[in-house]
């Protein structure tokens, strides 16, 4: 009897074979083959999750409005945590109440952000590490960002971590973005496990939210905005840093 290639029917694992002249669909136990964990798959955010990105995007605004006279402050700041860029957008044009307006502050903050991330783009604590360690343990492990394609892998090879994700998914691959489950619903299917055998590593409440609806496992290292409790409870834990990650990750049974 030879195993030919294995394969995943609604989430479920099979393997089939070929006897003699038939093929035969069989039901894989899960342990049997993927061992005890639970988690098969581990998916990061990026901003303020691996990459100090989110303070440079603070200062970036506050630059951009001030050379345009315009006001803007860190509660409006905090709101573009984990949003796509058509989200951005429309806060900024509901706050000043002009496309042209948004569209203008927008374009200015990303001049200044893009030549501070050649200079000032710092890892996360434990990043690097805890990348290396969960590759070693035989997790697949799957990028879900909010930037787009080209800000992501510009910034990730910057500090040498784009090559280690197994499977990338951004932005504009997506209609709805966090706090909808969409992006990592489709981060799952990319990796090719259900929702309930990936963790997901996130800062921020809108990706925590994203993660927790989508039935994912949540991991959460919060960076610049506290995480509401409401979101913590729906956590499997909140971490100080991502030195902490894997012993967690392999703690979930």
């Amino acid at each position: 009897m030879t195993s030919v290639y294995v394969t995943k029917v609604q989430y479920g694992i099979y393997v089939i074979y070929k006897l003699s002249n038939t093929v035969e669909l069989r039901q894989c136990d899960s342990e049997s083959r993927w061992g005890i964990d639970m988690i098969k798959a581990v998916i990061f955010d990026m901003d303020g999750t691996l990459v100090d990105t989110e303070r440079l995007g603070i200062k970036a605004w506050k630059a951009g409005a001030a050379e345009l006279g315009l006001a803007i402050d860190d509660a409006l700041i905090h709101q573009f945590i984990g949003r796509t860029l058509p989200d951005v957008m429309d806060i900024l044009e509901a706050h000043y109440g002009s496309g042209e307006t948004a569209e203008a502050i927008y374009h200015r903050h990303k001049e200044i952000r893009d030549e501070m991330v050649k200079t000032d783009l710092e890892l996360k604590a434990g990043a690097a590490e805890c990348l290396d360690e969960l590759l070693a343990a035989g997790y697949h492990v799957g990028l879900a960002t909010s930037s787009r394609l080209v800000t992501a892998e510009r910034n990730l090879k910057m500090v040498g971590l784009f090559d280690k994700f197994e499977t990338v998914t951004c932005g504009e691959d997506v209609v709805h973005g966090k706090p909808d489950p969409e992006m990592y619903l489709l981060a799952c299917e990319r990796a090719g496990f259900a929702p309930e055998e990936c963790a997901v590593v996130e800062d921020s409440r809108n990706g925590c939210v994203s993660g927790i609806t989508a039935g994912c496992h949540v991991f959460a290292v919060p960076d610049i905005v506290p995480l509401p409790q409401n979101v913590v409870d729906g956590c499997e834990a909140v971490l100080d840093t991502l030195f902490d990650l894997t012993e967690a990750v392999k703690a979930v049974r």
